[in-house]
C-alpha cells in the first residue's frame, strides 16, 4: 500500500516548497513573482519552468495545495515514475503553450496549469483506457472537481484563465496519447 501513497507524498512536498517559496517571497526584498511567465517575453523564459512554484497570496496557494496533492496522488498510482514524467511534460508544455498564446503585459505564475493538466489527463486516461480502476478515476474527478471546467472562461480578473485552458488541453492530450500507447 505504501508504494501507492509515494506520488501524494512527493505532490506534498512539492507544495510545501511552494508554500517555502511564498514565504520567502513575502519576506524577501524582492519580488520573487518577477519570475514567472511573461508571455513572449524572451528574458521570461525561465517562467516556464518557475511559474508553478509561485504563488500570489495565501488563497492561491491554498487553493493549489489540496488539488494538486489529490491529482498527484492519483496520477502516480502506477508508479512514482509516472508522476515525475508527467509532471515535467505539463510544466514544459502548458509553460511554453501560455508564454505563446495567453495575454501580454501580464505575469503568469501559480501550480493551477498543471493541477488543471492532471485534471484532464486523468478523465481522458481512464475513459481511453478503459480499465475499471481508471474509469473510476475518471468519474471520480468529475465528480469531485467537474466544477473546474468553469476556470476554463474568463470570468476572473487577474486569473489565468489560459493556464487552465491550455494545462488541460495539454493534460487531455497527454491522457489520450499515454492510454494509447499502454493499449497497444
Amino acid at each position: 500500500m505504501k508504494q501507492y501513497l509515494q506520488s501524494g507524498k512527493v505532490s506534498f512536498y512539492i507544495m510545501l516548497a511552494c508554500t517555502v517559496v511564498f514565504i520567502l517571497n513575502t519576506l524577501l526584498p524582492i519580488n520573487l513573482n518577477q519570475f514567472g511567465i511573461v508571455p513572449r517575453s524572451t528574458a521570461h523564459l525561465s517562467g516556464i519552468l518557475f511559474s508553478p512554484f509561485l504563488h500570489g497570496s495565501w488563497a492561491h496557494l491554498f487553493s493549489n495545495f489540496i488539488p494538486f496533492v489529490i491529482f498527484g496522488g492519483l496520477i502516480g498510482l502506477k508508479s512514482k515514475k509516472r508522476f515525475w514524467l508527467l509532471f515535467m511534460i505539463h510544466i514544459i508544455s502548458t509553460g511554453s503553450l501560455v508564454w505563446l498564446f495567453a495575454r501580454g503585459n501580464s505575469v503568469h505564475i501559480g501550480m493551477s496549469g498543471i493541477i488543471y493538466a492532471f485534471w484532464g489527463y486523468l478523465i481522458v486516461y481512464g475513459f481511453v483506457r478503459r480499465k475499471f480502476l481508471h474509469i473510476t478515476i475518471s468519474l471520480i474527478t468529475l465528480v469531485f472537481y467537474g466544477g473546474l471546467v468553469f476556470g476554463v472562461l474568463p470570468t476572473t480578473p487577474g486569473v489565468s484563465f489560459e493556464s487552465h485552458l491550455l494545462g488541460a488541453i495539454v493534460g487531455a492530450i497527454s491522457g489520450y496519447l499515454f492510454a494509447k500507447s499502454e493499449a497497444r
